[in-house]
């Protein structure tokens, strides 16, 4: 029934789209990748009877992206799915995007499915708004499921303008690993009745080495608060109204990238802010066969104490990210974080490499080194360390 329920709205765009395109063989470029994963954790869950009482888990994924035309329409299409043999709801699909656009000069317009991705940041984006998070494939919040939307953008000489109707919202899923401690409700609660329907505009401007995006959101919130009610063994979502006013910039300065992420508005009556404040330095004079090393660091504030977005409120994150081999064909991210209020720390690292043109390897790690009850985040998670590899295949 999950699967039904957050994706029947995707799936009715698609029926809609694809038949016409595939009869007047509108699809002129795809490709697939399809993925053998393997997950490990370090212990095992801490309410084994509640979360899964495994450590090991393999499976599947599998994506397909397709684009083409019809008539003046552009059309893209990304399919995903996942097959987990331990973790039910890893097993799944979803639409990506399945979208279609028409452009008129400096106009466009765009309807369907689509991912988006707003801001600069490496760790944490705060100003990233309108997908919902897919925390069954990455639990960084990284990965996004698809969302309805119209759109109507207006380009001019340094940017670009963009209006949003967002008609449905998606309610967040989550495995049974990485396990909050408690499992998490099928029956979430809202703040409104109304979740649907929501507006979101925002600006881009290039202005020589400064690049600034301004947004706009108001609707249902996409974190939920994960309440505990009494003596249920689980907890249950609560999805709040918000409103926002978004800001992100990036400067070049030299070699250096300075990096700004901000926001501010209004949840449950009160005013909030949160910002991610950054910089990028690379770092030349690199031994043979490294071709290229950027140190990261990034700091993070959010006001909203427990009712913050992200573990991100008074938080440190320093790291690095390369790029090696012979013909660059590794990659490397480390960040580590830090809180200054309760001192917890974890540790994220990634490793992809590419052996051929159809074949690369993925392997992240993600290491919660110190979690005190005062870390309302991290603590719950502290006993989910794990490791994953995927093998990847694209044709």
């Amino acid at each position: 029934m999950g699967f039904l329920r957050s994706s029947a709205q995707p799936l009715l765009c698609l029926c809609l789209l694809a038949p016409p395109a595939l009869a007047d063989g509108a699809i002129d470029s795809h490709s697939v990748d399809i993925a053998a994963s393997y997950r490990a954790f370090a212990h095992g869950a801490a309410s084994p009877a509640d979360a899964g009482d495994y450590r090991r888990s393999p499976g599947l994924q599998g994506q397909m992206d397709a684009s083409g035309r019809i008539g003046d329409a552009d059309l893209k299409l990304r399919l995903f799915g996942s097959w987990d043999a331990e973790d039910e709801s890893r097993r799944y699909a979803d639409i990506r995007q399945a979208s279609a656009q028409w452009r008129h000069d400096r106009l466009s317009f765009s309807a369907g499915v689509g991912t988006f991705f707003w801001g600069v940041s490496e760790s944490i984006n705060v100003v990233n708004v309108l997908n919902q998070a897919d925390l069954r494939q990455a639990v960084d919040g990284k990965d996004k499921l698809g969302q309805t939307f119209a759109s109507m953008s207006l380009r001019f000489d340094t940017g670009e303008l963009s209006l949003y109707y967002l008609p449905t919202f998606r309610e967040r899923e989550f495995s049974q690993r990485p396990s909050f401690g408690l499992p998490v409700s099928d029956h979430a609660q809202f703040e409104s009745s109304d979740h649907g329907g929501e507006l979101a505009l925002r600006s881009q401007l290039y202005l020589g080495d400064l690049e600034v995006g301004l947004g706009y959101f108001k609707g249902t919130r996409r974190a939920p608060l994960l309440i505990s009610s009494g003596s249920a063994r689980e907890l249950t979502p609560w999805y709040i109204e918000t409103e926002n006013l978004l800001l992100d910039a990036l400067y070049l300065v030299d070699d250096t990238i300075l990096k700004l992420e901000a926001k501010t508005g209004r949840e449950r009556g009160q005013g909030f802010f949160s910002a991610n404040i950054g910089l990028e330095v690379p770092v030349y004079s690199l031994p043979d066969g490294l071709q290229d090393l950027s140190l990261i660091a990034e700091y993070l504030i959010d006001d909203r104490d427990e009712q913050a977005e992200s573990l991100g409120q008074n938080d440190l994150f320093i790291g690095l990210k390369s790029t090696f081999g012979d013909i660059g064909n590794s990659q490397f991210r480390g960040l580590v974080s830090y809180d200054f209020d309760s001192h917890a720390n974890y540790l994220d690292l990634s490793l992809n490499h590419r052996l051929n043109d159809y074949v690369r390897i993925e392997t992240r790690a993600l290491l919660f080194l110190n979690a005190t009850p005062e870390d309302s985040w991290l603590y719950p998670v502290r006993d989910e360390d794990f490791i994953e590899i995927k093998l990847h295949y694209s044709f």
